[in-house]
């Protein structure tokens, strides 16, 4: 862990080298993670660090971690009670009373997050099977999973899409859009002027809500 500094503010900083094309920034829950491929210079990192310094220490000093008692699901707060017994939840206003005999609260909240996904593909696969016609996209198999960098992916050789739990935890809205953004991978596999294309006759407004969702943390 690295720390770059500006006006007596500090900002702690890790880079992490990959097989990537581009550069991304990402918010952790006490510093900002860098992944970029092996020529990026540690020197242009730090370079953007600074030059973005103001915006990712407001946004790294404002976030705030879920307490024990609590947790998120499709945007909104709830009390999260636990109580030892085999794994149900029922989810009331403003409470979330859950069964679980694990210790952890945040694989308990993990698990209620897979479950909300897979009750929300259910409640919205009329939508998207309908949508998948219109560009003659036939449905794959999914895999619910937590994911710690990416939002979902779609598998080739597997003919396949991952999604990632933590969508559970903001609008359903954007469950969608990673949804389509992965079905136009598999009619186009690169992020091509094609690609687009196929997005666009999916989800008009994709690109307001890949905006938003990019500036998003995955915890």
């Amino acid at each position: 862990m690295k720390e770059l500094k500006k006006d007596g503010r500090i900002l702690p900083y890790l880079i992490e080298k990959k097989k990537i094309k581009h550069t991304y920034f990402r918010l952790k829950k006490d510093h900002i993670h860098v992944t970029t491929n092996k020529f990026v210079k540690e020197s242009q990192i730090i370079e953007l660090l600074y030059n973005k310094f103001d915006i990712l220490h407001k946004r790294l000093n404002q976030k705030t971690k879920l307490e024990d008692n609590q947790i998120r699901l499709w945007d909104k707060n709830f009390e999260l009670k636990i109580l030892p017994g085999k794994f149900k939840y029922v989810i009331y206003e403003k409470e979330v009373i859950c069964y679980s005999n694990l210790e952890d609260t945040e694989k308990i909240r993990r698990h209620i997050y897979k479950q909300e996904l897979i009750l929300m593909m259910e409640n919205i696969r009329y939508k998207i099977v309908n949508t998948l016609s219109k560009v003659e996209i036939h449905e794959l198999p999914y895999k619910f999973k937590y994911l710690k960098s990416k939002f979902g992916s779609y598998h080739k050789k597997h003919q396949e899409i991952t999604l990632n739990t933590f969508l559970a935890t903001i609008n359903p809205i954007f469950l969608e859009y990673v949804i389509y953004h992965e079905y136009a991978h598999h009619k186009v596999f690169n992020h091509s002027k094609a690609f687009y294309q196929v997005l666009d006759n999916m989800m008009l407004n994709h690109k307001n809500i890949q905006k938003t969702l990019k500036k998003m943390e995955i915890l």
